[in-house]
């Protein structure tokens, strides 16, 4: 190879480097990070309520968001089998609207199928700290507020399965209780009448019927942010149900739903930070998001009108 040769080879070698230098520059280029916002989903979710029933009332407990409760020491156990007497603390949680639903981190869906819902509730009973049980064929009574009870409703009982809380609609899924649940819209109106045979989280509930010709999946990307701790929910706002996002995908959903999206999280400041967008879902809708910093009660705000 004679020399003037050389000089453009050079040229054009070096020009391929810095090339490949600069693509590679681009991608060691950091993502904003952010974890996961803990604390302010613990902070602004409902409290537990707690009651201690004596046996002096006739009842019900109402929680504040209207559950009523009806519970007697007759119907608990020890885990070891032995009977209960008053007093009995009695605590509840109550989860009706979408924004609580997404700070509890309670979805609305069903081994992976979208349910819609009308309210979730946790009961739970204890007698000098110990957790109670419910004996055998036993159930506790209930009811649920509803601005519009429908009479597809079923009960759903929550199981956790590592960090997520899945629902089952059928009691023997949870329980070894033999005790049938039971759901009806009051005569009354307003509420769903209740018998429930699991201490625990339910749910009022009907599966979506989704049809699998007409569903597609919802996705999530960034240039500038690392999406892996940031929580995600999606709200379908006509079906009343709730959905969260893992790994930058949601799961089926149908086609032409309208939803509200929402993205939050603490960036590396330690300040609140959010996506939100509204839209009518069509075929392998993608969210482009970009984190902004938001404060904590623009973001609450913003998940009351939910």
């Amino acid at each position: 190879m004679t020399k003037a040769f050389q000089k453009p080879l050079l040229i054009v070698l070096a020009l391929v480097a810095l090339a490949a230098f600069t693509q590679c520059s681009k991608q060691r280029i950091a993502q904003n990070s952010f974890s996961e916002p803990d604390q302010f989903m613990y902070d602004n979710r409902p409290e537990e309520q707690e009651f201690v029933i004596d046996g002096t009332g006739q009842g019900p407990i109402t929680g504040n968001q209207g559950t009523r409760l009806w519970l007697d020491s007759s119907i608990f156990m020890f885990p070891n089998g032995n009977d209960v007497s008053y007093p009995i603390t009695i605590k509840l949680i109550e989860v009706y609207l979408p924004k609580d639903m997404e700070l509890y981190n309670l979805p609305t869906v069903a081994q992976g199928n979208m349910l819609v819902t009308d309210g979730e509730v946790r009961v739970r009973a204890f007698k000098d700290g110990e957790e109670l049980i419910l004996k055998p064929n036993k159930t506790y009574y209930a009811q649920t507020p509803s601005a519009n009870p429908v009479p597809e409703m079923s009960l759903f009982f929550g199981e956790q399965v590592g960090d997520i809380l899945d629902w089952h609609d059928n009691s023997s899924a949870v329980s070894t209780n033999p005790a049938p649940e039971y759901i009806a819209v009051d005569s009354t109106g307003g509420y769903y009448d209740l018998a429930v045979p699991v201490m625990g989280w339910i749910n009022c509930d009907y599966f979506y019927a989704l049809d699998p010709n007409s569903t597609t999946t919802v996705s999530y990307q960034s240039n500038d942010d690392d999406l892996t701790n940031v929580v995600v929910f999606l709200y379908f706002t006509d079906i009343h149900s709730v959905m969260r996002v893992y790994n930058q995908e949601s799961g089926s959903v149908p086609l032409g739903a309208s939803v509200k999206s929402l993205c939050f999280a603490m960036n590396s400041a330690g300040n609140l930070a959010y996506h939100y967008e509204e839209f009518a879902v069509s075929a392998n809708y993608t969210v482009e998001v970009t984190m902004t910093e938001i404060a904590e009660a623009d973001l609450i705000a913003l998940m009351d009108g939910f």
